[in-house]
């Protein structure tokens, strides 16, 4: 799936996959599968991180990305996917001196991404009620919990009631002014 995502989107073949000795990289469906797809494969030596530095740097990024929304909102640890993908995907949108200040977003699509849809992570939020699924007294909106960004739809991730909803027509509480200009120096020191 992921070999089939690259192919359609950047309209290049996978040549090489670096990869550390991990389970899911080294059994034989895996190898088949490269082997198949005239897909090389580089396989770092077993516990030998540094072999495959900037990923392991990145994880790290991410992971500490992750730790300080979680942290940050109070929420359990058990939503660390949730975080971790929102990571990725601000990391995603964000400028980075590797590329010369621009974004990975821009280089692999082409263009520069949207960022006005972007909120904080495990903010409080009111996502709408559909007319379809409400009474006449019924509230017209849900408190949630804004975890994320949605890839299959355009909306949020939300979760209200330990359940995982996607909206587009989300309010989202405002920050606190002196939040904001803590959030505002995090980006761009």
């Amino acid at each position: 799936m992921f070999r089939q995502l690259v192919e359609n989107e950047v309209k290049e073949k996978i040549g090489t996959l670096r990869t550390d000795n991990g389970g899911e990289f080294t059994s034989n469906e895996f190898k088949t599968c490269c082997s198949e797809n005239g897909i090389r494969r580089h396989l770092t030596n077993v516990y030998t991180p540094w072999q495959n530095g900037v990923v392991e740097r990145m994880n790290r990024t991410l992971l500490g990305m992750a730790r300080s929304m979680l942290t940050f909102k109070r929420l359990s640890p058990t939503y660390w996917v949730e975080a971790i993908h929102t990571a990725v995907y601000l990391r995603n949108k964000s400028p980075t001196a590797s590329l010369n200040g621009i974004t990975p977003y821009e280089v692999w699509f082409g263009f520069k991404p949207r960022v006005k849809h972007l909120r904080v992570f495990g903010s409080v939020c009111y996502a709408l009620v559909p007319k379809e699924k409400r009474t006449k007294l019924d509230s017209r909106s849900l408190k949630c919990t804004m975890i994320g960004y949605s890839d299959e739809q355009k909306g949020y991730r939300l979760l209200t009631n330990g359940k995982f909803i996607v909206s587009r027509d989300v309010i989202l509480k405002k920050l606190k002014v002196r939040v904001l200009k803590k959030l505002k120096f995090f980006f761009t020191s």
